[in-house]
């Protein structure tokens, strides 16, 4: 495929470079899709340069050179650091432990399910998922239940699937959510603030984790009858095991704290403090985390630092990383206007912005990256479906930019269905407790919620805050 793209002759309004980028993408995406996405990511970006799509130093700029890629390894840094130190294990054992949930199993249950769901939006949903599901292996062994049991296979796939949903709450929840910032402000010029994006985040967040409650409960529904007191007391021998909290998680967890103020204050000091706000703005996302994830470096107690640089970068997924290099290397070039994609895309999306309803541009839009993030990976899906309906929809003059481009990113998100869907699907299906056909069935039941609260819920909902 890679060499028809390179040997045919231009396609109008494709130029000879826009057809060397399309075969580039297309050729890459299938390998995506079959091979992983480690090195085909890294071939992506040579391939870029060799066939003169774009120069060396372009393509490392828009690539590796990008500030993104330092502050998804800081985010990283972060994540690793509350898990070396046990605050995530923590932090998930105290929403199984409260004592309004005795006696409730399903009350037990959404608190559990509530965990990956906030730690997710701060944390590696790969991480938060291992971290859960630590805890529910062993307890579900405890307890009885076998691998293939439907109820231990309803709380694993939940666990996956409020991990996935958590991917939306904040803009570090996932490594995307700053590549659309960015390019919503490229594009129309409108800053997306952290407590801004988490107005909008939060409540699809909780939405999405309501929805996937309420079909666990409604529609699933388990036999609940041994996860009662049986479960709270194994529970509560585990949090007794790891005694009072330590110096050392107070530590990462004060840092943490202290980045997310960084974060905070130039969507929430502007009249206040305006010369810190607009300090803390210029620096922008990456720096804050840089700091504190160093820091942790440095930190020592009981003469160990709270985290090594070696496992800093032991916890870093670095397939995932250059599928974002990947990512920003081809969203540059596509957007050039002497490749002719731009005019391609306008040719075929702005005809249906102008003549067919909004709302039915919206689903199509919506149907198509809720499908496609269930076949592969959800950051393609999103960045993929941006690209086609968010510069069509501004170049028509319909609807709003800001709020489709966030709904078609939460529609990203309900990667439930397949094992190549996210890391957390495969991790679920691949230690044997859900089988795949019954997380393929429920899952894309629950997409099509998911497509109808991003159409009826989400949106409007974009709209009125990103005004």
């Amino acid at each position: 495929m890679l060499l028809v793209f390179l040997l045919l002759p231009p396609l109008e309004p494709l130029t000879a470079v826009g057809m060397k980028v399309v075969g580039i993408f297309l050729f890459t995406i299938i390998w995506w899709a079959t091979m992983g996405i480690g090195y085909p990511s890294i071939l992506c970006i040579a391939l870029l340069a060799l066939t003169g799509a774009m120069t060396p130093k372009a393509v490392f700029a828009a690539s590796w050179g990008n500030y993104l890629i330092l502050f998804i390894l800081a985010l990283f840094g972060l994540a690793q650091c509350f898990r070396l130190t046990g605050f995530s294990h923590r932090f998930a054992l105290w929403f199984l432990t409260r004592p309004f949930t005795v006696g409730h199993p399903w009350l037990m249950i959404a608190m559990f399910l509530l965990g990956p769901l906030l730690l997710g939006g701060v944390m590696s949903g790969t991480a938060t998922c291992i971290t859960f599901m630590a805890i529910a292996e062993p307890m579900l062994g405890a307890l009885g239940y076998k691998k293939g049991d439907r109820f231990a296979a309803t709380l694993m796939m939940g666990i996956g699937w409020t991990a996935t949903a958590a991917f939306i709450m904040t803009p570090i929840g996932h490594a995307s959510n700053v590549m659309l910032i960015e390019w919503i402000q490229r594009d129309t010029s409108y800053v997306i603030s952290f407590p801004l994006w988490m107005a909008v985040g939060v409540p699809t967040g909780l939405l999405l984790y309501l929805l996937i409650l309420g079909y666990l409960r409604f529609v699933v529904r388990p036999n609940v009858s041994k996860f009662s007191g049986t479960a709270v007391e194994y529970v509560r021998q585990e949090k007794d095991k790891i005694g009072a909290m330590k110096l050392e998680e107070k530590l990462v967890v004060g840092i943490f704290l202290v980045v997310v103020v960084c974060w905070m204050l130039p969507g929430l000091a502007g009249n206040i403090l305006p010369g810190v706000s607009a300090y803390f703005d210029k620096i922008g996302y990456a720096i804050p985390p840089l700091v504190g994830a160093c820091l942790l470096c440095i930190i020592r107690v009981k003469n160990q630092p709270l985290m090594t640089f070696q496992q800093w970068m032991a916890g870093v997924p670095w397939g995932a990383i250059a599928l974002i290099a990947a990512i920003m290397a081809i969203r540059d070039v596509v957007g050039s206007p002497e490749t002719g994609i731009p005019q391609l895309l306008a040719n075929l999306f702005q005809p249906i912005a102008t003549s067919a309803p909004f709302f039915v541009y919206r689903l199509i839009g919506q149907i198509w990256v809720s499908t496609q993030t269930n076949i592969m990976s959800n950051l393609v899906s999103a960045c993929l479906v941006y690209g086609a309906m968010v510069p069509a929809a501004i170049g028509a003059g319909v609807g709003n930019p800001v709020a489709l481009g966030f709904t078609i990113f939460a529609g990203a998100r309900a990667g439930f269905a397949l094992p190549s869907a996210t890391t957390n699907t495969a991790l679920v299906t691949g230690s044997g407790w859900v089988p795949v056909g019954f997380m393929i069935r429920h899952g894309f039941a629950v997409t099509i919620g998911v497509i109808l609260l991003c159409i009826f819920v989400v949106y409007p909902w974009a709209s009125f805050v990103f005004r």
